[in-house]
């Protein structure tokens, strides 16, 4: 009788064990299902490296004050000979440094070199040297979550800074480093959500940058401070080009949400530098890869499913950047 209720025990042991690796197996499939890799529309042939930045700082999120260690990783043409500028790319808060992969990869198969840069404590994972692996930092994620602009704008200013001035200091010295490795080097600076902001910034403080990418981002280096309770902005005009691309997210809330107030500015704007492009009927999401990985992901972060197939929005992006990075080039080639 032991003996046939041992058995009994071990075989609901071993369902209950199968029916947990078939629901974790399916949750998988689900969250994450198979996709197609969208395929390279450029000449050259492509391939990635990953390496390191060691910055001249101590990481504002590492315990025992460790020096801040930035992962790379190159995506570039093979065997190509063209003199095109750099793109330096930066992922959203707890982004990936593959936030726009399928746009780094396009690029790369048409002549440019993509930087795309991990930044420790605001991404969901970055590697280091050493093989070590790290996640977002918690209180970047208590300052994510506490946010509000709109009713505190003196303590959002403040973080506004704070990400602003991480998060330069990385594309310095992503930037530096390159320079001191390849010579005098021109840059695009792209960047989705807080990277966009970042982005923006790089315009801003140097000469190098030539242009800058945002996928839905706020203006946020260019908040200098707050008076009676609204952001105060530095208004002056951009003098470089720059290619602002907007979700249903915040498109329409430009105008009322205080944080965008540059946005709608240059949005009204008839300065020739500014291209404005909104994309209907997808969330902030859809405009990096995620949408593509998980969609189910996608949809818990915006609120509901997009109603534009996640590669073929991706395709439109890539395309989009690609002759927009292009006839930047081509006005390089006449003095820019």
């Amino acid at each position: 009788m032991k003996k046939i209720l041992g058995n009994r025990k071990v075989k609901r042991v071993l369902i209950a064990v199968v029916v947990i690796v078939v629901v974790v197996i399916a949750l998988k499939y689900i969250i994450f299902p198979p996709t197609k890799a969208i395929l390279t529309t450029g000449a050259y042939r492509i391939a990635s490296e990953d390496y390191w930045v060691n910055e001249d700082k101590v990481d504002p999120y590492a315990n025992g004050g460790s020096a801040r260690q930035l992962q790379v990783r190159k995506w570039y043409p093979i065997d190509c000979s063209e003199d095109n500028p750099v793109v330096v790319a930066s992922h959203g808060s707890c982004g990936t440094i593959d936030n726009n992969v399928t746009l780094y990869r396009e690029l790369a198969s048409h002549g440019y070199t993509v930087l795309a840069v991990a930044h420790p404590g605001q991404a969901a994972s970055v590697k280091y040297e050493s093989g070590k692996k790290s996640g977002p930092d918690m209180s970047f994620l208590r300052e994510m979550t506490a946010l509000k602009p709109e009713e505190d704008p003196e303590k959002a200013y403040e973080v506004f800074h704070q990400w602003m001035e991480i998060r330069t200091d990385d594309l310095n010295a992503v930037m530096d480093d390159w320079t001191v490795k390849s010579g005098a080097t021109k840059f695009i600076a792209e960047g989705h959500s807080l990277g966009g902001a970042a982005a923006y910034a790089m315009a801003r403080i140097r000469e190098d940058v030539i242009g800058v990418i945002a996928l839905e981002a706020p203006f946020m280096y260019d908040i200098s401070g707050v008076e009676n309770g609204k952001f105060v902005f530095d208004e002056n005009d951009y003098d470089v080009p720059l290619l602002s691309i907007y979700s249903d997210a915040s498109y329409s809330h430009l105008q009322e949400w205080d944080q965008y107030g540059n946005n709608a500015k240059f949005l009204e704007s008839a300065n020739p530098l500014y291209t404005n492009i909104h994309y209907e009927n997808i969330g902030h999401m859809g405009l990096c890869d995620l949408s593509l990985a998980s969609p189910v992901l996608t949809a818990i972060m915006d609120g509901g499913f997009q109603k534009v197939n996640a590669a073929d929005q991706l395709k439109k992006l890539n395309e989009d950047c690609l002759t927009w990075i292009s006839d930047l080039t081509d006005l390089l080639g006449t003095g820019l």
